[in-house]
């Protein structure tokens, strides 16, 4: 392994209420850089000190550049400073990613010449002063208590290796049942997914028989709650009874946890009678693929394991600012240049991507691919485009149709973006949605499309002519009424293909959207509760809890974000999303419960299953037992068996200290 040519060092120096970092670039390269610029991506305000000048800061990537023009010859290094925040970095995940050197050859070419991260003092200044970071002048509001039960639980859930969720009810009996090679199994039409299911994963194979022949029966229980199933498992024969497909394919994944393999290759369940149903009916996972593209195989692995604990609802976030994964025909550019970042490209480089060319999205065999393999394991999938902020890589691939070139509007987004929001006085603004959402609709056959609607900055569309004129035509008095206006716009257009439309919970504001829409809510529990009882459908997934890019403890070396806080196992697992403010109307209104990845900070699938594993089990937990049925002690019984079997699977989890 050669030695690299371009070291970047850090040193960070706190002085009051700043951060002063100081870069020194290090030429270790045989070749004189001239005229040179430092680029990384760092997702905070920074200010550049004397001696350096601030070229460009586009989203997270920042382009910086020695005041005065001068080549870096080989050998040599030199510092650049800048400063920022105190608490602008405080962890090994906050440090400047990706960085590189753009440097001028003789001939005029630019070059791109990748640099490694060399030395930092970041631990020494952390530890023991994680600064709370402010996030868009939101307030997070932790649950208020604990959902641990202060009863001693019943011994049979964990003496039988663990079900997660944890069933309803539950009663272990004595003896096991046993087979090796094969089992005769016979099911109704509704078991059909649940029984290839098993097929495809149990390691033994299974062999379609008559009723009195079989081993494995499953059997329609029309009294079941939706969703719910009865598993009973004696000596000889073992039947899942249900009213329904998905609980048919629920009773399948908790046979499928109870399952052991012996050394004599037999496989072995133990003798339980099991009668089990949700608490709530939409158990979702959010997996953001703009920010960073995970591949299809990744997709339908992440299924997989959703389905192991009955969550059924998957949310793809398929656009942002940073790309456009999902194909449309309509609008080819959507994915020949705005599901691509790099130099050269009309995204920039961010999350430290670097220099090269970097994205990708999923055709539309790629959709029905992974619709079907969801459809299979009971999971609707829910994709999302998110507008009218968050839009920058559609604003890009089609300036013509999205851009009012007279707009002089001043703003900064969240993630420090001044150009990624559509423009809702523009003909094109609904032409291009409409379009757009006439193929996902096509696409995608679910209930459900999420048009986020999070995160529109303050000052957008003050300066554009055709938002004021919009605004006088229509008697608006402010921006969040123009954003209504383009959503109950949206809204209608989907009820007319039959769908529902989701937003984060900023869709709300502007007050336009009529009650059939369903609204995720993150800020926090109690506004879970206020949606609710307001007369909204709520998703509830109050970051605190149930965003998993938290980082799980305040260590300088764990992976994460940590502006709503850390999230370890135990706080996710005490997340209870409703309030005693809840009315009987807004409890039938609260639908669910989900879990979020946003991928800022995640780019492989080992990345993707340690930020998931082991807090997405404390939120299945959530999703489906019942308050007074959960028990923190409990779980803990039940968890060493449930990580042994992820890591049979090969799944990475993050391990948990003793």
């Amino acid at each position: 392994m050669t030695d690299p040519v371009l070291v970047v060092d850090f040193d960070l120096q706190p002085q009051g209420d700043e951060l002063f970092v100081r870069v020194t670039v290090h030429n270790r390269g045989p070749q004189d850089l001239a005229n040179w610029r430092l680029k990384f991506d760092l997702p905070k305000s920074i200010q550049p000190q004397v001696g350096t000048t601030l070229c460009a800061h586009v989203g997270s990537h920042v382009t910086l550049a020695p005041t005065d023009e001068r080549t870096l010859p080989s050998g040599a290094n030199t510092s650049l400073l800048f400063s920022g925040a105190v608490g602008m970095i405080q962890r090994l995940s906050d440090l400047p990613r990706g960085p590189y050197l753009s440097y001028a050859q003789q001939d005029g070419t630019v070059v791109h010449l990748p640099a490694i991260v060399g030395e930092h003092n970041l631990e020494s200044i952390a530890t023991g002063r994680m600064i709370p970071q402010a996030y868009g002048g939101v307030t997070v509001v932790p649950a208020a208590a604990s959902s641990r039960s202060e009863k001693s639980p019943p011994s049979a859930s964990s003496d039988v290796g663990g079900i997660v969720p944890r069933p309803s009810h539950m009663r272990l009996q004595d003896g096991a049942f046993s087979t090796s090679e094969v089992i005769d199994f016979c099911g109704c039409e509704s078991a059909a997914a649940a029984c290839a299911w098993l097929a495809d994963v149990l390691p033994i194979r299974m062999n379609e028989s008559g009723k009195d022949e079989a081993a494995l029966c499953f059997e329609m229980g029309p009294d079941i709650p939706t969703e719910g199933y009865g598993l009973h498992i004696g000596p000889d024969r073992i039947c899942v009874t249900a009213s329904d497909a998905a609980g048919f394919f629920n009773g399948a994944a908790s046979l499928l946890q109870l399952n052991e393999v012996t050394d004599t290759a037999q496989v072995s369940w133990p003798c339980v009678e099991i009668d089990d149903w949700p608490r709530f009916n939409f158990r979702g996972l959010m997996l953001d693929c703009a920010r960073h593209f995970h591949e299809k195989d990744t997709i339908l692995r992440t299924l997989d394991l959703m389905a192991r604990y009955k969550l059924n609802h998957f949310h793809w976030h398929l656009t942002d600012d940073e790309g456009w994964r999902l194909e449309i025909q309509a609008f080819p550019e959507l994915t020949r240049r705005g599901a691509w970042r790099g130099e050269g490209e009309v995204l920039e480089p961010q999350f430290g991507t670097g220099p090269d060319r970097y994205g990708g999205f999923y055709s539309r065999q790629d959709v029905r691919d992974v619709v079907e393999y969801a459809a299979a394991r009971q999971i609707v999938v829910i994709p999302e485009i998110d507008i009218p902020g968050h839009s920058r890589a559609a604003i890009k691939s089609y300036p013509e149709l999205l851009v009012e070139s007279e707009d002089s509007s001043v703003y900064c987004g969240a993630q420090l973006y001044t150009d990624n929001v559509l423009n809702p006085a523009l003909p094109g603004t609904y032409q291009f949605l409409h379009t757009v959402l006439d193929e996902v609709c096509e696409m995608f056959p679910g209930p459900f499309v999420h048009l986020g609607a999070d995160e529109v900055p303050e000052g957008v569309w003050i300066e554009s002519p055709a938002c004021q004129e919009f605004l006088q035509q229509h008697h608006y008095n402010s921006a969040h009424e123009l954003q209504g206006h383009l959503l109950r716009d949206l809204q209608s257009y989907l009820a007319k293909r039959g769908k529902q439309l989701m937003g984060w919970e900023e869709a709300v504001h502007g007050d336009r959207l009529d009650y059939t829409a369903t609204v995720n809510a993150w800020s926090g529990v109690p506004v879970g509760t206020e949606l609710a009882n307001t007369g909204y459908a709520v998703v509830a997934c109050a970051a605190p809890f149930a965003y998993l890019d938290l980082a799980w403890d305040d260590n300088t070396f764990e992976p994460g974000y940590y502006w709503a806080g850390t999230c370890d196992l135990p706080g996710t697992y005490g997340y209870e999303p409703t309030t005693a403010d809840l009315t009987e109307a807004g409890a039938f209104r609260f639908i669910g419960v989900q879990a979020v990845l946003w991928s800022e900070l995640v780019r492989t699938p080992e990345e993707l299953q340690y930020m998931l594993f082991p807090r997405l089990l404390a939120l299945a937990e959530t999703a489906w037992t019942a308050p007074s049925n959960k028990d923190w002690d409990d779980f803990c019984r039940r968890l060493p068996e449930q990580l042994a079997q992820l890591e049979q699977l090969g799944v990475n989890h993050r391990l948990i200290e003793d």
